[in-house]
């Protein structure tokens, strides 16, 4: 098990596709002690070699049996196809795998983690042998990281090669026999796990040392915003207050409603119930619009779908939310429109190659970052952040903290929810912790440890 890490933009996800023929590329690719050359995935597929995305690649009004055997559907003598043998031979991957999942249930029916092991299925049907886990346990939860970790134990032990992209070190530590570095695009760094430190592969991913975590000092900037008794779909009766300058954590497990919280502070999905107060001011926040109007802004935790439209260059998405000062007589200022752009993007260390380059090809991290200065553009006075740094390297995750902290010793109020316990206790001043909709208990983050998080978010024994 090869585990190929680095910071975003450093080439882990090109390298991957360029190995499963996504991408076309110059040297030398071994399989079986011969060179060989893929034009496609298919052609790549067929050789044995799969590569599994971090967002499922399948057909949702597909069954899962026609998933799995896509291009690929077992026949009878008269060519028609045996739909028998396809349901049986899925179910058979599908008990390999480990997984649950009816052969004739449409895949959109299904969770992202069920989809996920359905494109494994597909993969064990063409007999793969050299498989690519890009990013892969990004959207899972920990249970069901667990689970996709056990099947590449067992595709290991059967005798397979096993290269697994991924951000997060304490994953890496924990199933692979060596790590690559990459950085710029080039291999930096390789050892055997139990022969190097984290603190060593993270040296390498980003050419320096990390600085220690900070205790900031605390500012007494007055109150900004106050929730009372607030419901909405997914949580009920929620109390908070986040003051100027202040960094408040919500953590919580999945589902726990801290992602429905924001949505409902930032207007996507109104509360049915309660008051929202700015400054002492009761607000309706009824609209993204509204929520604009009141300076509160929202990095969503689905940046793909919910913070960009990808197809478009990096300065539209990064004006998107503030074309009114980009405009005259309502035609966009195009010099303008790039400057603020790419002032924001100095600011936030956004790499690319062109300023109307489109927001697809840019790594995860950096398309955070234009989501980032989408909604810093428009000056908010709370900024609402949901997993803000999911699916982002280390570094770049460090000058995430960075910016942040800075705009809170600036004065502006920030809500964080996070699933990365180390980051609600580095960031944050205090943590709210959310239990089945409500909040259950508010931990001080410079003195609180992990468990005492996990022990609110779970309900378990005290002490």
């Amino acid at each position: 098990m090869h585990a190929i890490v680095g910071e975003n933009g450093a080439g882990k996800s090109s390298l991957g596709k360029a190995i499963a023929g996504v991408y076309r590329m110059r040297g030398q690719i071994v399989l079986d002690e011969r060179e060989v050359s893929f034009r496609s995935p298919r052609e790549a597929l067929r050789h044995g070699v799969a590569l599994i995305h971090q967002e499922p690649q399948v057909f949702l009004d597909l069954e899962v049996a026609e998933n799995v055997f896509a291009g690929n559907l077992p026949r009878t003598k008269r060519k028609t196809v045996d739909w028998t043998d396809c349901y049986r031979r899925t179910g058979a991957l599908l008990d390999q795998l480990g997984a649950r999942i009816d052969q004739r249930a449409s895949v959109r029916g299904l969770s992202v983690a069920q989809r996920q092991m359905v494109e494994l299925a597909s993969a064990l049907a063409h007999e793969a042998r050299v498989w690519i886990f890009d990013e892969t346990t990004a959207p899972l939860t920990p249970r069901e990281t667990e689970d996709l970790f056990a099947v590449m134990r067992r595709l290991r032990d059967q005798g397979c090669a096993i290269a697994f992209i991924s951000h997060h070190l304490h994953e890496v530590y924990a199933v692979s026999d060596r790590i690559t570095v990459l950085r710029d695009g080039k291999s930096v760094f390789s050892s055997a796990t139990n022969e190097t430190s984290a603190a060593e592969v993270v040296r390498n991913m980003v050419g320096r040392d990390l600085p220690p975590r900070t205790v900031r000092s605390r500012k007494a900037f007055g109150p900004l915003l106050s929730v009372e008794r607030l419901s909405g779909r997914g949580f009920t009766d929620v109390d908070l207050q986040v003051g100027k300058g202040e960094i408040i954590g919500i953590g919580g497990l999945v589902g726990a409603g801290r992602t429905e919280l924001l949505s409902a502070l930032f207007g996507v999905e109104p509360a049915s119930a309660g008051r929202v107060l700015i400054e002492g001011e009761v607000v309706t926040v009824a609209s993204p619009l509204q929520a604009r109007g009141l300076g509160i802004a929202l990095v969503p935790e689905d940046r793909v779908h919910d913070g960009l439209l990808i197809e478009q260059s990096i300065v539209f998405n990064s004006v998107l939310a503030n074309l009114h000062n980009a405009s005259r007589r309502g035609w966009i200022d195009r010099k303008e429109e790039s400057r603020q752009a790419l002032e924001k993007a100095g600011v936030l260390g956004l790499r690319f190659r062109s300023a109307v380059q489109p927001v697809k090809e840019l790594s995860g991290g950096n398309q955070q970052k234009v989501v980032l200065a989408k909604w810093l553009l428009t000056n908010p006075r709370l900024l609402l952040l949901d997993e803000p740094t999911r699916g982002i390297d280390v570094g770049a995750k460090s000058e995430v903290h960075r910016i942040v902290r800075g705009l809170a010793d600036e004065g502006m109020a920030v809500l964080v929810v996070s699933s990365d316990l180390p980051e609600l206790l580095g960031l944050c001043d205090r943590i709210l912790v959310m239990r089945q909709g409500r909040i259950a208990g508010e931990v001080d983050a410079q003195t609180a440890t992990e468990e005492q998080v996990m022990t609110l978010a779970t309900g378990g024994p005290r002490g």
